[in-house]
């Protein structure tokens, strides 16, 4: 028995090195049948239907709750009854901004439909600018470390030509954008104060109906900011977007298409975070404008009743001494 406990133990089954090494041989092979398929391809495609699976289930859970809502939409009296609409880019968001665009914009051939050519336009040469800028640059920047003083006289004076064009192209796009902002705000308003002033309808509003206490915060500084940002968010998608096209064609010409595909799988991963991130800031906005509006309306009530106001206070002076 003593020599027997004395006996060393056997290895055990999973410490064995021929057993050991055949293990590591089949992992080694698994990762490379593994990593035989995780190209930027098959990534990019995997990336591209998640991001399908997702817009469908965000679409799925909008028509649920759509659903449980019910087709009543009110406006301002939703914070007071304890019911809030929430705001999102779904089919009615596009099809009250296609019914008001239709306002601003009533006809194909009118100066807004001018304006909004010419700011497309604009926006191409500016495209270009910035694409002609970036080659100029480098070559200049290859003059400078090649030593060659004729090259680079030839791209500095080529610099200093373009530069009066680059910047009549930038104050033509600002013109319409400027332009454009104030032909929607006129068109907005006025129709607004057609409906607003027919049928006594400002009568209603400010005596019968208080779902909306502030109309001139609404018609003035609203109908202002409103047009703003459909002319920036016009601007602001439509160069990204030609941006965008430009560079994924020349680099699927240069590189093929596992780069642009991967590059735009990783824009639109970090578009949902950023998307998801900025919505307390959207909340934030909806707060200002009421409070703005809110404290815009108890100052023309003050102005409309001050006779009566200070005839009050005056009473209670004369009370108190």
């Amino acid at each position: 028995r003593s020599v027997q406990r004395l006996r060393p133990s056997p290895p055990p089954a999973s410490r064995h090195p021929l057993r050991c090494s055949l293990t590591g041989s089949h992992c080694v092979a698994n990762m490379a049948a593994v990593s035989k398929y995780l190209t930027a391809k098959n990534s990019s495609i995997a990336s591209a239907v998640l991001f399908a699976l997702y817009l469908l289930k965000r679409r799925r859970n909008a028509n649920k709750s759509s659903g449980k809502r019910g087709s009543s939409e009110l406006a301002a009296n939703h914070d007071k009854d304890g019911k809030k609409e929430k705001a999102a880019v779904d089919w009615v968001f596009f099809s009250r901004i296609y019914r008001i665009l239709k306002i601003m914009v009533p006809r194909t051939v009118c100066k807004e439909s001018g304006y909004l050519l010419l700011i497309a336009v604009m926006l191409v040469a500016r495209t270009y600018c910035d694409v002609w800028m970036i080659q100029n640059g480098t070559m200049i920047e290859s003059a400078i470390i090649g030593r060659t003083t004729k090259d680079f006289k030839k791209y500095l004076f080529n610099f200093i030509t373009a530069m009066p064009l680059i910047s009549l192209v930038n104050n033509f796009l600002k013109l319409g954008l400027n332009e454009l902002k104030l032909r929607f705000r006129v068109r907005l308003t006025k129709h607004l104060y057609d409906e607003y002033l027919k049928g006594y309808t400002y009568y209603k509003m400010g005596n019968l109906d208080n779902r909306i206490a502030n109309a001139d915060q609404l018609l003035t500084q609203d109908v202002e900011r409103f047009c703003n940002s459909v002319v920036d968010l016009y601007s602001n998608l439509s160069k990204p977007l030609l941006d965008i096209g430009l560079y994924i064609y020349k680099l699927t010409s240069a590189i093929g298409a596992q780069g642009p595909a991967s590059m735009m799988a990783y824009l639109i991963f970090s578009g949902l975070i950023l998307t998801r991130l900025r919505r307390p800031i959207g909340k934030m906005t909806v707060a200002e404008q009421r409070y703005e509006g809110e404290y815009r309306y108890v100052n023309s009530r003050l102005i409309t009743n001050r006779s009566v106001v200070i005839t009050f206070v005056s009473e209670n002076i004369t009370h108190i001494l």
